[in-house]
C-alpha cells in the first residue's frame, strides 16, 4: 500500500546511523565510529526537530497559531532554517536576526523559505559577544518591539530544544544500536542536542560516556582559515574551560550530563571532512567534522577498543561551500593529530 504524507513536518526524526567501516580501516581504528546522519532531516540538519518540538509545544499551549502569530528569533544559521521550513509548513510568518558569519547558503535558504531576514542594531550584536548569553534577551526584545504579534522561539534557553533530543534523538540512537553504544560525541552551540541526548542515554545506562567537542582556544583567538568566527567553528562553541561552565554556555546546557571536554583544531575538524567524504562518500558540516575528529581521537585509544562510538553530525558540507569547506589544504591538514 502506498504511503502519502501530509507535510515535511511528518519528516523529521528518524534519521540513519551509519558505521564508517572504510574510514575506520583506513585510519587503523581500535573503536568503532557510527555516525548520527542529521542532515536527513527534510530541512537538512538536526535543527529542524528542536524547531518542531518548540513550534508544536507552544501551540498545545495555546501561545501561538499561524493565524496570528509571527515567529521571531535570533541565530545564525541552522536553527533559523529549521525554524523557516516548519514555519512554512504550518503557515507562520517568520523574522529572524541574522548574526555575524551567516554563510551566503544559509541566508539565501532563509529567503527561500520567505522568511524576513533583519539585522539588529550593532550595539546589540556587539553585545551579545561581550557579555554572553544574557545579551540575546536584549536582542530578543528588541525584535518584539519592532514586530506586531510577534513570539520569540529562544532557542538558547527553550527546553523544548532539549526536550526534542530527549524524546526522540536520544532513543532513536540507543534503539538503532541495541543499547550497544559506549561513547556520545556532540557540540554545543545552543546546547539542546548535547543534553538532551546525553540525559537520555544516561538513563539507560550511566556508564555511557559523553564527550564534547571544543573549538581550540588558539584557532578562535588566532583564525587563520574561514569558518573559524565569533568565538568557535560553525555552530559550536568553547563554553567550559578550568573555571567551569563559561558566559557563552546557553541556558540549556546541562554540565551534569558531560563527562569530558576535548578540544579540536579546525585543521583537525578539516581532515575529518575530507576523511569522511573520501572514505565513505559523506560530506559534512564544520560542527560535524569537529565531532568526527573527537570521535576518531577517541577510537584511536588503546582502552576503546571495540567499542561503539556515536557521533551527532549536525548538518552536511553543502551549505558552506561558499567558504570552501571541500578544499583540501595541506598546509592547514599536516597540522591534524591524526
Amino acid at each position: 500500500m502506498g504511503k502519502i504524507y501530509n507535510s515535511i513536518t511528518e519528516l523529521i526524526g528518524h534519521t540513519p546511523l551509519v558505521e564508517f567501516h572504510r574510514l575506520e580501516k583506513a585510519l587503523g581504528l581500535k573503536g568503532r565510529i557510527a555516525g548520527k546522519l542529521e542532515y536527513f532531516n527534510p530541512a537538512g540538519s538536526h535543527k529542524d526537530r528542536a524547531a518542531l518540538e518548540i513550534i508544536e509545544e507552544a501551540e498545545k499551549r495555546g501561545e501561538i497559531s499561524p493565524k496570528k502569530t509571527t515567529l521571531v528569533e535570533f541565530t545564525s544559521g541552522n536553527m533559523g532554517i529549521g525554524i523557516a521550513a516548519v514555519a512554512a509548513a504550518k503557515g507562520y510568518k517568520f523574522k529572524v536576526g541574522i548574526q555575524n558569519g551567516v554563510s551566503i547558503e544559509r541566508k539565501k535558504l532563509l529567503e527561500a523559505y520567505g522568511s524576513e531576514l533583519v539585522n539588529p542594531p550593532e550595539d546589540l550584536i556587539k553585545g551579545v559577544f561581550e557579555k554572553g548569553i544574557e545579551a540575546f534577551n536584549d536582542v530578543y526584545q528588541w525584535m518584539l518591539d519592532t514586530t506586531p504579534d510577534s513570539w520569540t522561539t529562544r532557542q538558547l534557553s527553550n527546553p523544548d530544544n532539549p526536550g526534542a533530543h530527549y524524546r526522540h534523538t536520544g532513543p532513536e540512537i540507543w534503539e538503532d544500536t541495541d543499547g550497544k553504544v559506549d561513547i556520545f560525541v556532540g557540540g554545543v552551540g545552543t546546547g539542546g542536542s548535547t543534553h538532551g541526548v546525553s540525559k537520555f542515554l544516561k538513563e539507560k545506562n550511566p556508564s555511557i560516556k559523553t564527550v564534547i567537542a571544543q573549538p581550540d582556544k588558539a584557532d578562535v583567538e588566532h583564525p587563520v582559515v574561514q569558518g573559524v568566527e565569533d568565538g568557535g567553528f560553525h555552530g559550536i562553541h568553547a563554553v567550559h574551560d578550568e573555571n567551569g561552565l563559561n558566559p557563552m554556555a546557553p541556558t540549556n546546557f546541562n554540565d551534569k550530563v558531560v563527562d569530558e571536554y576535548e578540544t579540536v583544531t579546525y585543521a583537525e575538524t578539516l581532515r575529518a571532512i575530507h576523511l569522511l567524504a573520501h572514505y565513505e562518500g559523506i560530506f559534512i558540516g564544520a560542527s560535524s567534522g569537529a565531532s568526527l575528529a573527537i570521535a576518531i581521537k577517541q577510537a584511536l585509544k588503546d582502552e576503546n577498543k571495540g567499542k561503539l562510538i556515536v557521533p551527532l553530525l549536525p548538518d552536511n558540507g553543502e551549505r558552506y561551500l561558499s567558504e570552501d569547506l571541500q578544499r583540501v589544504r595541506e598546509d592547514v591538514e599536516k597540522k591534524a593529530s591524526f
